[in-house]
């Protein structure tokens, strides 16, 4: 315990971690923020000129005019003869024909209904949406019966042709057997703001796997772990204190400033919109069957486990590191590993390669929010398996795995010495 104690002092007492720790708690409101900025709203003051609004403001005023609550067929149906109504008010042919002023008054609160709607009823064969004409009353009425349908054409789109697409059908159909329908929805928290915490977790495990780097590298480079190795406690009971140290305050770091984003951008959108359902944000066949608010959290441990994983290899490559520039180097490397890989290697190895990769799931495009919400499987011997499942279970093997890694190396330095 002295040794861990010890550590962990000497860790936090240098100046680099201490910045990058106060970068990252300020990166944890930054990110909570920007999305606010990216509402609008436009209206006419008295006197018939056009105000607009954006931020916090127009998030205020969207609340105020916001259909919420329980979306069921008849909440579908009222939003699309709203929308006709408007159409054949203006003879519009899409929404840009609508005066902007008349779209955030008449029509704003109904968007999100009828986007849904649109996409719950395009085209099988092609995916393409249909207007807002070519869409009836029975159609609402018939909405949430229809997703089972679209999702089975989603699925067709994507996978048809792949071995093992008739799994990769069933998954997905037992997965959104288990979305919560009716729908809820309340305007706030936006799929902008869950990109957000994504990228912050990305920006969190760049920082964290900057600070992991020297655990071990920066005593090979001075020498002094030449020392440390013939010493009685410079052995396992050493590697073990510097491991639990280093895990502990990125952890701590990560966590913490998860934990701000979180609470800091429900504070921002109004925590009622956490009620909302995922699918009402990003696709109306999304297999998740959380809320807003659960889907926070749920990724908040969720990456937080893959975060972990991708520390865990830091600091094995820090074990074996002669210098802080080479462990340094192969973090930072590591950390983008995965969308390097996702980009650049085609096909099912390169799928099946940026899942196991320590980082697997941690990036942009690539990042296992994405995975979670869309139709993302990987194939082998005939058999489907969805992405974000592997991502997540394949996490706790690579932390232990590399961790293993990392003490069977000090303990080889050891015989070594």
């Amino acid at each position: 315990m002295n040794l861990y104690r010890l550590e962990l002092k000497r860790v936090c007492k240098t100046r680099m971690t201490a910045i990058l720790l106060a970068i990252a708690l300020v990166l944890a409101v930054v990110m909570a923020y920007l999305p606010v900025t990216f509402i609008g709203w436009t209206e006419l003051d008295a006197s018939g000129n056009k105000v607009s609004y954006t931020g916090l403001k127009a998030i205020r005023k969207r609340q105020e005019q916001q259909v919420s609550g329980t979306i069921t067929p008849d909440v579908m149906q009222e939003a699309l003869e709203a929308y006709q109504r408007v159409y054949r008010q203006y003879d519009a042919s899409s929404i840009n024909d609508i005066p902007v002023e008349v779209f955030y008054k008449e029509l704003a609160r109904y968007q999100p209904l009828v986007n849904n709607a649109k996409e719950a009823f395009a085209d099988p064969k092609t995916g393409m949406a249909p207007g807002v004409m070519g869409l009836t009353a029975e159609d609402m009425q018939n909405f949430y019966s229809q997703l089972p349908k679209r999702l089975e054409s989603v699925i067709w789109l994507e996978q048809s042709g792949k071995p093992g697409y008739e799994q990769a059908q069933a998954i997905a159909q037992k997965k959104f057997d288990a979305v919560q329908k009716p729908f809820t929805y309340s305007f706030g928290v936006s799929s902008d703001a869950m990109d957000y915490q994504t990228l912050l977790s990305l920006l969190l495990t760049l920082l964290c796997a900057v600070i992991a780097a020297p655990v071990f590298a920066s005593d090979a480079q001075t020498g002094a772990q030449d020392i440390q190795l013939c010493t009685k406690n410079g052995g396992l009971r050493l590697a073990a204190a510097k491991l639990a140290a280093a895990f502990s305050i990125t952890g701590a770091a990560y966590l913490l400033c998860g934990v701000v984003w979180i609470l800091v951008t429900n504070a921002l959108f109004g925590w009622e919109s956490t009620k909302t359902s995922v699918q009402r944000l990003f696709s109306v066949t999304s297999l998740l069957p959380y809320t807003v608010g659960q889907m926070e959290w749920v990724m908040l441990v969720a990456n937080f486990l893959i975060f972990f994983a991708e520390v865990a290899f830091v600091l094995m490559a820090s074990v074996w590191a002669k210098n802080n520039l080479t462990a340094l180097s192969v973090a930072l490397i590591s950390v983008v590993a995965p969308l390097i890989v996702y980009m650049v290697v085609p096909g099912s190895f390169g799928e099946w390669l940026s899942t196991l990769i320590p980082a697997g799931g941690i990036g942009l495009s690539n990042a296992l929010l994405y995975k979670m919400i869309g139709f993302d499987f990987l194939y082998a011997g005939g058999y489907a398996f969805f992405q974000a499942d592997v991502l997540l279970a394949s996490a706790p093997i690579k932390i232990v795995l590399l961790v293993g890694l990392a003490a069977w190396g000090y303990l080889r330095k050891t015989k070594v010495a």
